[in-house]
């Protein structure tokens, strides 16, 4: 499967770190992840397919071929325990303890996750498992 590419501006990157948003906003975006996370590793697509930006999981759909909740499965994600949120406007990231980063959306439905299983390259853009 070919991985996809989340391309990060400095300044995004800058303005996530910033860590703005309220704590309400930092305990959904880290719900949402934890909970996409511990659904796939339970092998349980449809909770974690919930979770999901409906871009991401169109996206997945396109990208595998398969179901959404078949095709998530298969992704190989790092992480148990998220290790620190940042908030910022309508974007939030969280890093898992020793595993993955994950990108998420204020959306409709709430918080959701837009990339996922992404991992830093050094300087440059992180490369993900999974991106909308």
């Amino acid at each position: 499967m070919p991985r996809a590419r989340v391309l990060l501006l400095s300044v995004s990157v800058a303005a996530l770190l910033a860590g703005c948003g309220t704590s309400g906003d930092r305990d959904q975006a880290r719900t949402a992840a934890q909970t996409l996370y511990d659904a796939a590793q339970r092998h349980d697509g449809v909770v974690a397919c919930a979770q999901m930006s409906p871009s991401l999981r169109a996206q997945l759909v396109e990208d595998e071929q398969k179901s959404c909740a078949k095709a998530v499965t298969g992704l190989t994600l790092h992480g148990r325990t998220p290790a620190s949120v940042q908030v910022y406007a309508e974007s939030a990231l969280v890093r898992f303890a020793g595993g993955d980063t994950v990108f998420l959306d204020d959306t409709a439905e709430g918080w959701r996750v837009a990339a996922l299983g992404c991992r830093p390259q050094g300087d440059g853009p992180y490369d993900c498992e999974e991106e909308a």
